[in-house]
């Protein structure tokens, strides 16, 4: 395994805990302000597609970037 996999690994899993903990703290503002559950776990699935999305994307730059 080269640097460059081990790299995009390890981006990878920062990704997907960044998107974890962007769900919490959606679900958690969410349940701040009062709304019922399933609103809120709609709010916070949004969170998690949206820094998903955002993170594959800045993702695909810093593989194409480091090639």
């Amino acid at each position: 395994m080269s640097v460059h996999d081990l790299v995009l690994l390890v981006l990878t899993a920062v990704l997907v805990m960044a998107s974890v903990l962007a769900e919490v703290i959606g679900f958690g503002v969410a349940r701040w302000a009062d709304l019922p559950v399933p609103d809120a776990v709609v709010r916070a699935a949004i969170a998690c597609a949206g820094t998903l999305t955002i993170g594959i994307a800045v993702l695909g730059v810093l593989v194409t970037a480091l090639r």
